[in-house]
């Protein structure tokens, strides 16, 4: 059979479906469901925000979109025939030693987050991602890690009167 009737080729041990593609679109719709789920328990919008949206609709249409596109995934080499041999064997490199230290960072930080509070959050992960990732300008990630949050507070916080949770900063706020 020639390749061109075939797309799949033959070393990418693709048939009707790409195997890895198959087993990373079965994570996300898990995490899609989940996250379906919990949409469903959001509390109602307030006030300030109008009628437009429900605060348990936008993650809900979010999630119907991620299933939409993981659904692509698995069949995505028939699509582009030329580029599976090259993605397949990207996939078998290593992950770099960065990407295990980003995600550990980062789950620490959502594990602290109620302790810290939206903004200490925000502070902390503008503050250490740069530097665990390399940036050598201390000043422009210190700049940035005060003026991203300071930003993101006085947006919400001031203008729009949506609360962040305070968490450690409760104290300076009593």
């Amino acid at each position: 059979m020639s390749n061109e009737t075939n797309f799949a080729p033959e070393n990418s041990g693709a048939k009707f479906f790409h195997r890895k593609d198959l087993y990373l679109a079965l994570v996300l719709v898990a995490f899609g469901a989940f996250v379906y789920y919990e949409a469903g328990k959001f509390p109602p919008a307030p006030l300030v925000l109008g009628d437009t949206i429900n605060a348990d609709v936008f993650p809900k249409i979010l999630v119907v979109i991620l299933l939409f596109l993981t659904a692509i995934i698995p069949f995505e080499f028939k699509l582009t025939p030329q580029k599976v041999e090259k993605i397949d064997k990207e996939r078998n490199q290593k992950t770099l030693p960065i990407t295990w230290i980003t995600i550990f960072l980062l789950l620490t930080i959502v594990f602290l987050t109620d302790f810290l509070g939206a903004v200490l959050t925000m502070f902390v992960t503008c503050l250490l991602l740069p530097l665990v990732w390399g940036e050598k300008n201390y000043v422009a990630v210190a700049i940035y890690a005060l003026l991203f949050p300071g930003f993101v507070w006085f947006l919400f916080n001031q203008l729009l009167g949506l609360y962040f949770a305070p968490g450690l900063l409760e104290v300076f706020f009593k």
